[in-house]
């Protein structure tokens, strides 16, 4: 019996689905000069600076505000910042928002901007204060201050999840500064008004010319916000909820810190603090045991209060991006807390002498599906 072989049809030419390597495999980072430095002598009055239009990068990663002032004719032996902060202070506010106006990143202080670099997760340790660059000194005469300050528009260097198209000069994204009064900065100020310059550069990715890498990151249109709240009249035992910021959005991180008038202050921090989500019980804190856990998570080692290698006054946060390894920033996005519009969140505690509560919520607001920032990042 012979056996009759059967042909195969033929595979059509061309029919292979070529699988492209992660946007990061294909292009680098980039750091662009945008040709905005404005100066300010500072006064008694807090100064507006000059809208920043963002200029095209291809693809907009984070934004450099370099800050330097001068001290002219100083001779003022040793003089004293008025806030712990010390020079970051210069900075009353700065808001960056797309074309339509909506705040990303604002609007925030200077000192909120810096809590956020040094706990979002974006470096081991990105607090200004630590940085080499950064200098504010005191005492021997001194003869001015400097710092670099980031807006991280990306949420995961790794993968660049949140990085902006930024292509187009018809509808730019744009950021707004204002630098503080000298009372503001200072309780002993320099002889003369100090003198500050600030520059913009950008941080970005080279389009490249790579074909084997996806042209863009992975969810694409992503965009990572910081936005503040406030709950003013804290006095007492209080149950409350908090507010719609970033609800219906993954939270990255939770961010709170108390005033009281218009100092950071811990002592009248509830201790314990409860916390419920959805109505099931998240937390319930002392003020003791959360700041061990930011001790170990943020790798602080230091006992000396406002320092970069230290705790803030009263600044708590809930970091839901440590989910892959042992501090934030190790995240794999599983972590985030998908929260939907209308969840309630709820405050259980007593405050001290009359308080206001700030809250900063670090959040994405995702294009598509949030399984494909989760799977990218």
């Amino acid at each position: 019996m012979n056996a009759t072989a059967t042909a195969q049809p033929a595979q059509p030419q061309g029919s292979q689905q070529v699988t492209l390597m992660p946007f990061r495999g294909g292009t680098q980072p980039t750091i662009k000069p945008t040709g905005n430095t404005q100066t300010f002598t500072m006064s008694t009055s807090a100064q507006p600076a000059q809208t920043v239009q963002i200029p095209p990068n291809n693809i907009l990663r984070c934004i450099y505000v370099e800050v330097s002032a001068t001290f002219p004719s100083n001779a003022v032996a040793t003089i004293a910042y008025a806030r712990p902060e010390a020079a970051l202070a210069a900075i009353q506010s700065l808001n960056f928002a797309d074309a339509g106006g909506t705040s990303i990143w604002g609007t925030l202080s200077g000192d909120e901007l810096n809590l956020a670099m040094k706990y979002f997760g974006y470096f081991p340790h990105g607090d200004a204060r630590g940085n080499s660059v950064y200098s504010a000194v005191t005492t021997s005469t001194p003869t001015g201050f400097n710092f670099v300050i980031r807006i991280p528009v990306e949420a995961v260097h790794r993968t660049a999840i949140g990085a902006l198209q930024n292509q187009s000069t018809n509808s730019p994204l744009t950021l707004d500064y204002t630098i503080n009064t000298i009372a503001n900065v200072f309780t002993t100020p320099p002889t003369n008004a100090a003198v500050v310059t600030v520059t913009i550069r950008l941080g970005g990715y080279w389009a490249g010319s790579n074909g084997t890498a996806s042209p863009t990151p992975a969810a694409f249109g992503t965009t990572q916000y910081c936005n503040r709240a406030t709950y003013a009249g804290l006095s007492g035992a209080a149950t409350f909820n908090l507010g719609s910021v970033g609800m219906g959005n993954p939270w990255r991180n939770l961010l709170f810190y108390n005033l009281t008038g218009s100092a950071r202050n811990v002592s009248n921090w509830p201790s314990p603090l409860t916390v419920q989500y959805r109505g099931n019980l998240w937390f319930t804190r002392t003020v003791n045991s959360w700041q061990n856990e930011m001790s170990d998570l943020f790798d602080l080692r230091s006992s000396a209060i406002d320092t970069a290698a230290g705790l803030d006054t009263g600044v708590f946060v809930e970091a839901l991006n440590a989910d892959f390894d042992l501090g934030a920033g190790s995240e794999l996005g599983l972590g985030y807390l998908g929260t939907a519009v209308g969840d309630a969140v709820e405050l259980n505690g007593t405050w001290g002498s009359t308080s206001t509560l700030v809250q900063l919520v670090n959040y994405l607001s995702v294009n598509g599906a949030v399984s494909a920032v989760q799977a990218a990042s």
